[in-house]
């Protein structure tokens, strides 16, 4: 092996090694393949959100766009809610309701809404099957609930 090709990897590879070791996504424009099987589920780290929902994110900048997929279980509702930022979701199993703006949209998989910033919108996992989607943000996960 040439000297300069032994000196890169030995700089890379413990960089890459860190990066996983500190559980933190890569960044939206990083390269990289999600899959859905190896996919790290656990609760969302926001409190607000009701029990039940999964979520495994795919990439994420600081305090900015995220891509993730979000697990919820057949019969769950996620409130109404809206989001300063658009949303974009492609439902990948079960079939959901998603009601946006006093309009509902059955979907299933393969199915893909486009939720807009400000939009009042609730999704629901219809009965028979856990539902799985992917969403992307251009902006931070804020939730403001609607009473």
């Amino acid at each position: 092996m040439h000297r300069p090709l032994r000196l890169s990897l030995l700089l890379v590879v413990p960089a890459a090694l860190a990066l996983a070791a500190d559980n933190k996504p890569p960044a939206m424009d990083d390269q990289q393949a999600a899959s859905l099987k190896d996919a790290k589920w656990a609760a969302p780290k926001a409190p607000e959100i009701p029990a039940g929902v999964m979520v495994a994110p795919i990439a994420a900048d600081p305090g900015a766009a995220n891509i993730g997929y979000a697990k919820y279980p057949a019969g769950y509702v996620f409130p109404m809610h809206w989001h300063g930022a658009v949303e974009t979701t492609t439902l990948i199993s079960g079939k959901g309701r998603y009601t946006i703006s006093g309009k509902a949209y059955e979907l299933e998989a393969g199915g893909y809404v486009v939720i807009p910033a400000k939009a009042p919108h609730k999704f629901e996992c219809l009965a028979g099957a856990e539902c799985v989607a992917i969403t992307r943000r251009p902006a931070p996960a804020d939730y403001n609930w609607v009473k």
